[in-house]
């Protein structure tokens, strides 16, 4: 299936003793493991850093703070059988009042009602051929901005 439009997403980069906050998906079509960090589509009207704050409290009920813009990219790829062209506004940000438990998943709900849950990876077992920190570019970035 072809998504005839362009998705524009906010999305954050919560990098702590060497892990990133990701969602864990398995692509059918190219055989690899996906990480992708939390984050969601920008709404009409709203910019990126109000939208980032948006679905990180809607999906995570977390404040942020020390939010940066650490890389705009496009994308163009298929998941799971659906073609997209995404362009993705990757913020790095802090936790708010919050000290994350890096071996605890952190599980949540949709608005549509599935199931997500994100856990705290090594960045470097990203490394591998056969996983991608998603958007294409952000783990050379996330390296770099953190000092690993």
């Amino acid at each position: 299936m072809k998504r005839q439009s362009i998705r524009v997403r906010a999305a954050a980069a919560f990098g702590v003793a060497g892990k990133i906050l990701v969602h864990r998906v398995e692509n059918r079509c190219d055989g690899k493991v996906w990480y992708i960090p939390p984050g969601g589509g920008m709404e009409y009207g709203e910019t990126s850093l109000e939208a980032l704050h948006r679905e990180i409290k809607e999906e995570l009920s977390w404040e942020i703070k020390d939010v940066s813009l650490i890389g705009c990219f496009e994308s163009f790829h298929r998941i799971n059988g659906i073609e997209e062209h995404e362009i993705s506004f990757t913020y790095a940000a802090a936790i708010n009042d919050v000290s994350p438990r890096l071996e605890e998943p952190v599980e949540v709900i949709e608005m549509n009602g599935k199931k997500k849950v994100f856990n705290w990876v090594e960045l470097n077992s990203m490394l591998s051929p056969t996983t991608v920190l998603y958007p294409a570019g952000l783990l050379a970035v996330v390296l770099d901005q953190y000092n690993l």
